[in-house]
């Protein structure tokens, strides 16, 4: 969804051409891409009056496009427009005549400091100074109507709109001519981004920050669907007790969390929730479960991940409400057809889409959600909030119910979720939402995250937003938990829900 800028920038490009920059001749490109690196950096091409060029990059996974127009007239901004999470114009602290080097780095002169501007291949955008010592850059962004930047704890911005994320800036960073680390931090006043950089090592330093656009909607292409009739049956309680968590899916590695977890939320025994169950299923030969919930009146909600993995369909599903050492009070039900997004991929890891919906077939003539009494709890992508991310957003309140290892009876936690940007070895990252409770491992996966949202109009007012999965399949430790942004979330229910019934 595009959103409309809070001040115009005047992007049109001049109907007559002028020649591209020259390369760089002075030594500070050479600087700059030496504290930086060079690797997926674009070289801008077109350009004109008003503009050095302009960089397009598509998003292989989210579908959106990122344009990049880099201006000759440093006051004026790069604009940033992508298809999916809307536009910003990312303010430089100054500059002159701009020239552009071989390898693609945008330099501008300053008075006493240089201000450049590098585009890589996945849309990120790098606002860069080279100074000769300390001192404070300023970075004006211009974004969209009732945006703003909030404050993360690892020292990054996120910038958001109704609790939706448009874009989010790295941690500062800055090195020396000697390699050496450079003190340096964000300040916020208003819509500026403030480079504070500190002293140490040896002149020029250079310092800067990168902006990549949020995953947004508009990107979903339909649902990836598995006729399951064939690949499901009914499951003893015996062979239900022998049923082992299913491990979670390799992840790329490199990928790293910065943004603190907070206190860790003691978890309880219970079963007071019928609509949430174990699902079965066999992998490769073995007995594995999930955590499901009903969310609908012939659906569950569970992690893409308990579907299948590494291309490899799992088989003989059933799924037990309110499952308890064995017994099933509701019976089993065999499953139908399971709806994923198709950005799951082909190898069926990729954690920003680790969600799915199943439907389940009829017993007796009645579906599920006619037997079995859930919360009919609305499903929800939570672009409805305020705007808020990481320390600056107001915690969700959560209740989750699953089936931890080396437990045959779920276990119930009442925490506080909260969305945090992670990214993998400096590159383009992506959301997710976190939330601390003990106990929680393998086989919980597939867990609904349930938010209670009173300032809806009454308390008690509760929501689905997302499943346990997604970063490290939900988290490689016990006492933290991870679930996917549902950017499309909703969208792949609806898509479900029309078919399901």
């Amino acid at each position: 969804m595009r959103s409309s800028l809070g001040l115009a920038c005047g992007l049109a490009m001049a109907a007559v051409l002028l020649p591209a920059p020259a390369y760089a001749a002075e030594p500070s490109a050479q600087v700059i891409e030496a504290a930086t690196g060079v690797k997926g950096v674009v070289r801008p091409s077109g350009g004109g009056a008003e503009e050095v060029g302009a960089v397009t990059t598509r998003d292989k996974v989210w579908g959106s496009t990122t344009t990049v127009r880099i201006p000759r007239d440093a006051r004026r901004g790069v604009a940033v427009a992508d298809s999916g999470s809307g536009s910003v114009v990312l303010g430089l602290p100054g500059g002159g005549r701009p020239t552009v080097s071989a390898k693609g780095t945008v330099v501008y002169p300053g008075p006493g400091f240089r201000t450049a501007v590098q585009t890589t291949t996945d849309g990120t955008v790098r606002g860069l100074v080279e100074a000769k010592g300390p001192g404070t850059f300023r970075f004006p962004l211009t974004v969209p109507r009732g945006a703003r930047l909030t404050r993360n704890a690892d020292g990054s911005l996120d910038v958001m709109r109704a609790g939706t994320p448009v874009g989010h800036i790295d941690a500062p960073w800055a090195r020396s001519a000697g390699g050496g680390k450079v003190p340096a931090s964000f300040g916020v006043e208003g819509a500026t981004v403030v480079l504070n950089l500190g002293r140490g090592g040896a002149s020029p330093v250079v310092a800067g920050l990168a902006y990549h656009a949020a995953p947004g909607k508009g990107g979903y292409r339909g649902a990836a669907t598995i006729d399951a009739t064939k690949r499901t049956r009914t499951w003893t309680g015996k062979e239900m007790r022998q049923a082992q968590p299913l491990d979670a899916p390799e992840v790329a590695p490199g990928r790293t969390d910065r943004s603190g977890t907070g206190r860790t939320a003691p978890a309880t025994a219970a079963a007071t929730d019928p609509a949430v169950g174990a699902m079965f299923f066999s992998f490769l030969g073995i007995k594995k479960r999930c955590t499901a919930t009903i969310v609908h009146r012939n659906l569950i909600a569970t992690a893409a991940h308990c579907i299948q993995q590494g291309g490899v369909i799992f088989n003989q599903w059933t799924f037990a409400p309110q499952y308890d050492n064995g017994a099933t009070p509701y019976g089993s039900w065999k499953i139908k057809t399971i709806y994923y997004d198709q950005r799951w991929g082909k190898l069926n890891n990729n954690p920003d889409f680790d969600y799915a919906f199943i439907s389940l077939q009829p017993r007796n003539g009645k579906y599920v959600g006619d037997v079995v009494p859930w919360g009919r709890a609305d499903i929800t992508d939570l672009s409805w909030r305020g705007a808020c991310s990481g320390d600056n957003c107001p915690e969700i309140p959560t209740h989750v119910t699953g089936y931890p290892k080396n437990r045959t009876t779920p276990l119930e936690c009442f925490t506080r979720s909260r969305l945090v940007y992670i990214s993998e070895n400096g590159e383009k990252g992506s959301y997710y939402y976190t939330f601390p409770c003990k106990g929680y491992a393998e086989g919980v996966s597939g867990t609904a995250l349930v938010g209670q949202f009173p300032e809806q109009g009454h308390p008690g007012y509760e929501v689905i937003f997302g499943v346990l999965g997604g970063y490290q399949g939900g988290g490689d430790t016990d006492d933290v938990s991870y679930a996917s942004y549902w950017v499309d979330g909703k969208v792949l229910f609806d898509d479900a829900k029309s078919k399901a019934v």
